[in-house]
């Protein structure tokens, strides 16, 4: 499989009252690993492509605190359907420990309804999802 790494800057503005990064925060981690997938993996394509999130997991693991260090998020196409594919998620603290592990079920989308995945699209994700580690 292809796994796609972006490393994330945290905020001050990301953090809570308790001093680590704020749920909400994670989701848009999250979202920025999911956008930067498509576009590595479907390249010029990733514009016209639809889709929209159907369903989301995530499984806090160790808290993010505040820190300079960027911290990798690993995403990567874990299922392909009819209609549907998985994108698996591991976003790591600076020490290397697992922060959390998440699961998005995304949904091709052509004009605001959902749509089989477009056999090109469906080539792409299909090779980055066989490809030997």
């Amino acid at each position: 499989m292809t796994v796609v790494r972006l490393m994330m800057q945290r905020r001050i503005s990301d953090l809570d009252g308790q001093g680590h990064v704020n749920n909400v925060n994670y989701s848009q981690f999250i979202q920025e690993a999911r956008v930067n997938l498509k576009n590595v993996l479907l390249k010029e394509r990733a514009a016209s492509f639809g889709q929209v999130v159907a369903k989301m997991e995530i499984n806090y693991k160790v808290s993010l605190l505040h820190g300079t260090e960027l911290v990798p998020i690993d995403a990567w196409v874990s299922r392909i359907g009819n209609s549907s594919y998985d994108i698996n998620y591991v976003l790591y603290d600076e020490q290397g420990r697992v922060s959390l592990e998440a699961k998005s079920t995304m949904v091709a989308t052509s004009a605001g309804a959902s749509c089989p995945i477009p056999d090109d699209v469906r080539a792409l994700l299909t090779e980055a999802m066989e490809q030997s580690a």
